[in-house]
């Protein structure tokens, strides 16, 4: 009864530690690796039927009326490459990134990935800086035509010339050099140039905005569209490398900040881990089936690249909402080591 009982506590321990964001990638890979296999075996050595649904069909059943043996194997393997999914979770995730290693063949496409997106970086910005001049000059014609209906009505001009050149200064990245009166000033910092703008010049260049936060600066460019997403919001933290940061701190954070960084995290993990797996799939898929169903090896293919291509577009949604987190719990840290500091300080 005490072996049983601390058997049962280990396989307990064993699968507490294991992640969702393991399992469930783990349990893609057997499932679809067994219907592949099932598959070929209906297929193997018969004519290829003219629709692929009796065949799929029959894959999908057999699959379905798997024994109870046989069923036991399957949770095996799940829990077995659960373990290993989770070991390697983290550098799926670096992988994606584009930490390819060194070799001089991987740095050159490396290198050439990285110049395309600060290429890319490069037209948003020449973009975003058209729109915001157009968007401005419409916005100062607009202050100074209320203004001269002001005048015309005999009211004093809310916004002289001055106060609109010192409003668009620093809209077009300028320095304004001309000298306000201290209400001028107030009235020209609280006000939001853009309600004078037309919407639609606004709404494309807020679209560009959220573009280019997806880049980090031209110098810290890295290969992935999901590592430039991440980079961008690491260099937001002040902090390198993040993880060390998170794990410093997270003791610290409130429960609710702790449940949503381990929510985004999984689902990260999740998103990543199930692009190796749908990639590993396709691949078995296509050599058992490439050499007499051509055309279940094209289906394959199609779907495989179109999961990969939605699973990295979670991957990239993922990352923006992980790391906004991030960038919250590096300020919450900075402010608690800030108030740690005034409070030990002498009075």
């Amino acid at each position: 009864m005490t072996s049983t009982e601390s058997l049962s506590q280990f396989v307990a321990r064993v699968l507490d530690q294991l992640s969702l964001s393991a399992w469930l990638p783990s349990a893609a890979l057997v499932l679809t690796l067994a219907f592949v296999i099932r598959l070929n075996a209906i297929l193997n050595g018969k004519a290829e039927p003219r629709s692929a649904l009796p065949a799929v069909g029959k894959a999908l059943s057999s699959l379905a009326g798997t024994s109870i043996g046989g069923a036991v194997l399957l949770v095996a393997a799940v829990v077995v490459l659960t373990m290993v999914t989770q070991a390697f979770s983290f550098e799926a995730i670096r992988m994606l990134e584009g930490y390819w290693g060194t070799n001089s063949a991987v740095e050159w496409v490396a290198r050439c990935r990285c110049d395309h997106y600060r290429r890319i970086r490069k037209r948003l910005e020449a973009r975003h800086t058209k729109l915001t001049k157009a968007a401005w000059t419409e916005a100062a014609s607009e202050l100074a035509r209320i203004d001269e209906s002001l005048v015309a009505r005999g009211l004093k001009a809310q916004f002289t010339p001055n106060m609109i050149a010192a409003l668009g200064a620093p809209v077009l990245g300028q320095t304004s050099r001309v000298k306000l009166k201290k209400a001028e000033g107030k009235l020209v910092r609280e006000t939001d140039w853009r309600i004078y703008a037309p919407p639609d010049l606004i709404r494309r260049r807020l679209n560009v905005t959220k573009r280019l936060r997806d880049f980090p600066q031209a110098k810290r460019m890295l290969p992935t569209r999901l590592g430039n997403v991440l980079r961008s919001y690491e260099d937001r933290t002040g902090s390198e490398p993040v993880e060390a940061l998170v794990q410093e701190v997270f003791d610290v954070l409130p429960p609710a900040l702790q449940a949503e960084h381990d929510e985004q995290r999984t689902r990260l993990d999740l998103y990543c881990s199930m692009i190796f797996v749908i990639a590993v799939v396709t691949v078995t898929a296509v050599t058992l089936l490439v050499q007499q169903h051509v055309r279940y090896a094209i289906g394959a293919i199609t779907g495989g690249l179109s999961g990969m291509w939605l699973m990295n577009g979670a991957a990239v949604a993922s990352a923006r909402a992980y790391g906004s987190l991030i960038v919250i719990i590096a300020r919450y840290a900075q402010r608690t080591v800030a108030g740690r500091a005034t409070s030990h300080s002498p009075h």
